[in-house]
Protein backbone atom coordinates (compact mmCIF):
# COMPACT_ATOMS: atom_id res chain seq x y z
CA UNK A 1 0.00 0.00 0.00
CA UNK A 2 1.32 3.45 -0.92
CA UNK A 3 2.15 5.89 1.86
CA UNK A 4 1.94 8.86 -0.50
CA UNK A 5 -0.50 11.59 0.52
CA UNK A 6 -3.75 11.82 -1.43
CA UNK A 7 -4.23 14.96 -3.50
CA UNK A 8 -6.48 16.88 -3.32
CA UNK A 9 -7.17 16.35 0.39
CA UNK A 10 -10.59 16.60 1.96
CA UNK A 11 -12.13 20.11 2.12
CA UNK A 12 -9.99 21.47 -0.68
CA UNK A 13 -10.92 24.05 -3.30
CA UNK A 14 -10.87 21.42 -6.09
CA UNK A 15 -13.41 19.38 -4.16
CA UNK A 16 -15.46 22.45 -3.25
CA UNK A 17 -15.82 23.21 -6.97
CA UNK A 18 -17.26 19.67 -7.47
CA UNK A 19 -14.89 18.91 -10.32
CA UNK A 20 -15.28 15.67 -12.27
CA UNK A 21 -12.56 14.27 -14.57
CA UNK A 22 -13.53 11.84 -17.35
CA UNK A 23 -10.82 10.06 -19.33
CA UNK A 24 -11.82 9.13 -22.87
CA UNK A 25 -10.07 7.58 -25.87
CA UNK A 26 -9.20 11.09 -27.06
CA UNK A 27 -8.05 12.61 -23.79
CA UNK A 28 -9.56 14.27 -20.73
CA UNK A 29 -12.82 16.13 -20.17
CA UNK A 30 -13.39 17.89 -16.86
CA UNK A 31 -16.67 19.41 -15.68
CA UNK A 32 -17.71 21.94 -13.06
CA UNK A 33 -21.25 23.02 -12.14
CA UNK A 34 -22.23 26.66 -12.58
CA UNK A 35 -23.00 27.42 -8.94
CA UNK A 36 -24.20 30.83 -7.69
CA UNK A 37 -21.26 31.17 -5.29
CA UNK A 38 -18.84 30.79 -8.23
CA UNK A 39 -20.49 33.64 -10.16
CA UNK A 40 -20.31 37.42 -9.89
CA UNK A 41 -23.22 39.70 -9.04
CA UNK A 42 -24.47 39.58 -12.65
CA UNK A 43 -24.39 35.78 -12.86
CA UNK A 44 -21.18 35.42 -14.89
CA UNK A 45 -19.06 32.42 -13.95
CA UNK A 46 -15.88 33.96 -12.61
CA UNK A 47 -12.60 33.59 -14.43
CA UNK A 48 -10.86 32.39 -11.26
CA UNK A 49 -13.20 29.41 -10.99
CA UNK A 50 -12.70 28.67 -14.69
CA UNK A 51 -8.91 28.85 -14.31
CA UNK A 52 -9.06 26.44 -11.38
CA UNK A 53 -10.95 23.96 -13.55
CA UNK A 54 -8.36 24.51 -16.29
CA UNK A 55 -5.34 24.01 -14.03
CA UNK A 56 -6.84 20.85 -12.54
CA UNK A 57 -7.65 19.37 -15.94
CA UNK A 58 -4.44 20.42 -17.69
CA UNK A 59 -2.34 19.38 -14.71
CA UNK A 60 -3.89 15.90 -14.53
CA UNK A 61 -3.56 15.53 -18.29
CA UNK A 62 0.09 16.57 -18.19
CA UNK A 63 0.96 14.29 -15.27
CA UNK A 64 -0.45 11.31 -17.13
CA UNK A 65 1.50 12.26 -20.26
CA UNK A 66 4.87 12.48 -18.45
CA UNK A 67 4.51 9.77 -15.76
CA UNK A 68 6.65 8.87 -13.83
CA UNK A 69 7.71 12.52 -14.00
CA UNK A 70 5.69 15.29 -12.33
CA UNK A 71 4.68 18.83 -13.30
CA UNK A 72 4.43 22.27 -11.69
CA UNK A 73 2.61 25.28 -13.16
CA UNK A 74 4.85 27.89 -14.77
CA UNK A 75 2.33 30.08 -16.60
CA UNK A 76 -1.44 30.16 -17.04
CA UNK A 77 -3.28 32.52 -19.36
CA UNK A 78 -7.08 32.48 -19.31
CA UNK A 79 -9.49 34.54 -21.42
CA UNK A 80 -13.22 34.81 -20.67
CA UNK A 81 -15.15 35.15 -23.95
CA UNK A 82 -18.79 35.19 -22.85
CA UNK A 83 -21.22 34.38 -20.04
CA UNK A 84 -21.55 30.68 -19.22
CA UNK A 85 -25.12 29.43 -19.48
CA UNK A 86 -26.85 26.21 -18.53
CA UNK A 87 -25.85 24.03 -15.58
CA UNK A 88 -22.25 22.95 -16.17
CA UNK A 89 -19.09 23.88 -18.02
CA UNK A 90 -16.77 21.33 -19.60
CA UNK A 91 -13.03 21.71 -20.14
CA UNK A 92 -11.40 19.85 -23.03
CA UNK A 93 -7.62 19.72 -22.93
CA UNK A 94 -5.10 18.95 -25.67
CA UNK A 95 -1.30 19.03 -25.72
CA UNK A 96 0.51 21.69 -27.72
CA UNK A 97 3.98 20.46 -26.82
CA UNK A 98 5.37 17.77 -24.55
CA UNK A 99 9.08 18.41 -24.21
CA UNK A 100 11.94 17.34 -22.00
CA UNK A 101 11.61 20.37 -19.72
CA UNK A 102 8.13 21.82 -20.28
CA UNK A 103 4.61 20.74 -21.14
CA UNK A 104 2.19 23.18 -22.79
CA UNK A 105 -1.54 22.56 -23.16
CA UNK A 106 -4.55 24.35 -24.61
CA UNK A 107 -7.90 24.07 -22.85
CA UNK A 108 -11.30 25.17 -24.17
CA UNK A 109 -14.28 25.72 -21.87
CA UNK A 110 -17.79 24.95 -23.13
CA UNK A 111 -21.23 25.25 -21.53
CA UNK A 112 -24.38 23.21 -22.15
CA UNK A 113 -26.55 26.13 -23.26
CA UNK A 114 -28.89 25.57 -26.21
CA UNK A 115 -29.50 28.18 -28.89
CA UNK A 116 -33.14 29.21 -28.71
CA UNK A 117 -33.42 29.50 -32.50
CA UNK A 118 -31.66 26.36 -33.71
CA UNK A 119 -32.17 24.11 -30.70
CA UNK A 120 -28.49 23.10 -30.81
CA UNK A 121 -25.64 23.74 -28.38
CA UNK A 122 -23.82 27.01 -28.84
CA UNK A 123 -20.69 26.65 -30.93
CA UNK A 124 -18.64 29.40 -29.29
CA UNK A 125 -16.43 28.67 -26.29
CA UNK A 126 -17.03 30.32 -22.92
CA UNK A 127 -13.29 30.64 -22.26
CA UNK A 128 -9.91 29.42 -23.40
CA UNK A 129 -6.57 28.94 -21.70
CA UNK A 130 -2.92 28.14 -22.40
CA UNK A 131 -1.01 26.51 -19.56
CA UNK A 132 2.71 25.72 -19.37
CA UNK A 133 4.16 23.35 -16.79
CA UNK A 134 7.69 22.59 -15.74
CA UNK A 135 8.47 18.91 -16.16
CA UNK A 136 10.07 17.62 -12.96
CA UNK A 137 11.74 14.28 -12.19
CA UNK A 138 9.41 11.92 -10.35
CA UNK A 139 10.04 11.49 -6.63
CA UNK A 140 8.85 8.91 -4.14
CA UNK A 141 7.03 11.58 -2.17
CA UNK A 142 4.97 12.81 -5.14
CA UNK A 143 1.34 12.49 -4.02
CA UNK A 144 -1.22 10.07 -5.33
CA UNK A 145 -3.81 12.01 -7.36
CA UNK A 146 -6.78 10.26 -5.81
CA UNK A 147 -7.42 7.50 -8.34
CA UNK A 148 -6.16 9.01 -11.57
CA UNK A 149 -6.17 5.55 -13.17
CA UNK A 150 -9.97 5.45 -13.03
CA UNK A 151 -12.00 6.47 -16.07
CA UNK A 152 -14.12 8.86 -13.98
CA UNK A 153 -12.87 10.78 -10.93
CA UNK A 154 -15.46 12.75 -8.97
CA UNK A 155 -13.79 15.16 -6.56
CA UNK A 156 -17.00 16.24 -4.82
CA UNK A 157 -17.34 15.07 -1.23
CA UNK A 158 -20.37 13.97 0.75
CA UNK A 159 -19.53 16.13 3.77
CA UNK A 160 -19.18 19.32 1.76
CA UNK A 161 -18.83 22.54 3.71
CA UNK A 162 -21.55 25.17 3.51
CA UNK A 163 -21.58 27.04 0.20
CA UNK A 164 -20.31 30.60 0.55
CA UNK A 165 -18.95 33.07 -2.04
CA UNK A 166 -15.67 31.65 -3.31
CA UNK A 167 -13.65 34.61 -1.99
CA UNK A 168 -14.98 33.86 1.50
CA UNK A 169 -14.21 30.16 1.06
CA UNK A 170 -10.61 31.11 0.27
CA UNK A 171 -10.61 33.46 3.29
CA UNK A 172 -9.59 36.51 1.28
CA UNK A 173 -9.56 39.77 3.26
CA UNK A 174 -9.83 43.05 1.31
CA UNK A 175 -8.37 46.26 2.64
CA UNK A 176 -11.33 48.67 2.37
CA UNK A 177 -9.41 51.64 0.95
CA UNK A 178 -6.43 50.04 -0.79
CA UNK A 179 -6.10 47.53 -3.68
CA UNK A 180 -4.66 44.88 -1.38
CA UNK A 181 -5.92 41.46 -0.33
CA UNK A 182 -4.43 39.32 2.42
CA UNK A 183 -4.89 35.69 3.42
CA UNK A 184 -3.26 32.96 5.44
CA UNK A 185 -1.86 29.75 4.01
CA UNK A 186 -4.34 26.94 4.64
CA UNK A 187 -5.05 23.46 3.30
CA UNK A 188 -7.97 24.59 1.11
CA UNK A 189 -5.53 26.23 -1.32
CA UNK A 190 -2.56 23.85 -1.14
CA UNK A 191 -1.14 22.37 -4.32
CA UNK A 192 0.54 18.97 -4.42
CA UNK A 193 3.76 20.54 -3.09
CA UNK A 194 2.04 22.32 -0.20
CA UNK A 195 2.32 25.71 -1.93
CA UNK A 196 -0.68 27.49 -3.55
CA UNK A 197 -2.76 25.64 -6.14
CA UNK A 198 -2.44 27.27 -9.58
CA UNK A 199 -6.12 28.03 -10.00
CA UNK A 200 -6.35 29.47 -6.49
CA UNK A 201 -3.57 31.86 -7.50
CA UNK A 202 -5.75 33.09 -10.37
CA UNK A 203 -8.68 33.52 -7.97
CA UNK A 204 -6.46 35.72 -5.81
CA UNK A 205 -5.29 37.71 -8.85
CA UNK A 206 -8.85 38.18 -10.07
CA UNK A 207 -10.12 39.31 -6.67
CA UNK A 208 -7.32 41.86 -6.23
CA UNK A 209 -7.64 43.25 -9.77
CA UNK A 210 -11.41 43.64 -9.50
CA UNK A 211 -11.02 45.23 -6.07
CA UNK A 212 -8.57 47.77 -7.54
CA UNK A 213 -10.92 48.70 -10.38
CA UNK A 214 -13.97 48.97 -8.13
CA UNK A 215 -12.12 51.31 -5.77
CA UNK A 216 -11.47 53.65 -8.71
CA UNK A 217 -14.74 53.23 -10.60
CA UNK A 218 -17.09 52.98 -7.65
CA UNK A 219 -19.14 50.29 -9.42
CA UNK A 220 -19.01 46.50 -9.96
CA UNK A 221 -16.28 45.21 -12.24
CA UNK A 222 -15.47 41.94 -13.99
CA UNK A 223 -12.16 40.27 -14.84
CA UNK A 224 -12.08 38.91 -18.41
CA UNK A 225 -8.40 38.07 -18.87
CA UNK A 226 -5.61 36.89 -16.59
CA UNK A 227 -2.00 36.13 -17.50
CA UNK A 228 -0.11 34.65 -14.54
CA UNK A 229 3.56 33.73 -14.21
CA UNK A 230 4.44 31.44 -11.30
CA UNK A 231 7.87 32.29 -9.90
CA UNK A 232 8.33 30.46 -6.61
CA UNK A 233 6.73 28.02 -4.18
CA UNK A 234 5.38 29.53 -0.99
CA UNK A 235 6.99 28.77 2.36
CA UNK A 236 4.10 29.35 4.71
CA UNK A 237 2.43 32.74 4.40
CA UNK A 238 0.60 34.89 5.22
CA UNK A 239 0.26 36.34 1.72
CA UNK A 240 -0.30 39.84 0.39
CA UNK A 241 -1.91 40.29 -3.03
CA UNK A 242 -1.46 43.84 -4.31
CA UNK A 243 -2.86 45.36 -7.50
CA UNK A 244 -1.92 48.44 -9.50
CA UNK A 245 -3.95 49.92 -12.34
CA UNK A 246 -1.48 50.60 -15.14
CA UNK A 247 -4.00 51.75 -17.75
CA UNK A 248 -7.60 52.88 -17.39
CA UNK A 249 -9.84 54.43 -20.04
CA UNK A 250 -13.10 54.02 -18.13
CA UNK A 251 -14.27 51.15 -20.34
CA UNK A 252 -11.45 48.76 -19.48
CA UNK A 253 -8.50 48.63 -17.13
CA UNK A 254 -5.16 46.85 -17.27
CA UNK A 255 -4.03 45.81 -13.80
CA UNK A 256 -0.71 44.44 -12.58
CA UNK A 257 -0.90 42.06 -9.62
CA UNK A 258 1.77 40.47 -7.48
CA UNK A 259 1.58 37.92 -4.68
CA UNK A 260 4.08 38.17 -1.83
CA UNK A 261 4.89 35.61 0.86
CA UNK A 262 5.03 38.00 3.81
CA UNK A 263 6.14 35.26 6.17
CA UNK A 264 9.18 34.45 4.03
CA UNK A 265 11.00 37.78 3.73
CA UNK A 266 8.44 39.19 1.29
CA UNK A 267 9.35 36.61 -1.33
CA UNK A 268 7.73 37.30 -4.71
CA UNK A 269 5.65 34.26 -5.63
CA UNK A 270 3.60 35.30 -8.68
CA UNK A 271 3.20 38.22 -11.06
CA UNK A 272 0.18 38.73 -13.30
CA UNK A 273 -1.70 41.08 -15.55
CA UNK A 274 -5.48 41.26 -15.70
CA UNK A 275 -8.03 43.02 -17.86
CA UNK A 276 -11.04 44.45 -16.04
CA UNK A 277 -14.30 45.75 -17.53
CA UNK A 278 -17.48 47.11 -15.94
CA UNK A 279 -19.82 44.33 -14.83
Amino acid sequence: MSNRPIYPPSHHVLRHLRLVHRWTDTGLEATMPILPDLCDSEGWLRIGAIATLVDSAAGSFSVREVTPDWVATLALGTVLHRRAEGEIVTATCRPIRIGRNNVTTETMIWDDAVDGTTGTKRASAVASAICTYARLPGREDNPSTSGRDRAVIDYAEADEEARVPIDDYLRLVREPEAPIITLDHHSRIHNSFGSIQGGAVVMMVEAAAVHAAELVWGRPARCVDTQVTYLAQSKGGPFRVSAEMVRDDGAASSVRVEIIDVGHSDRLLDVATATIVPA
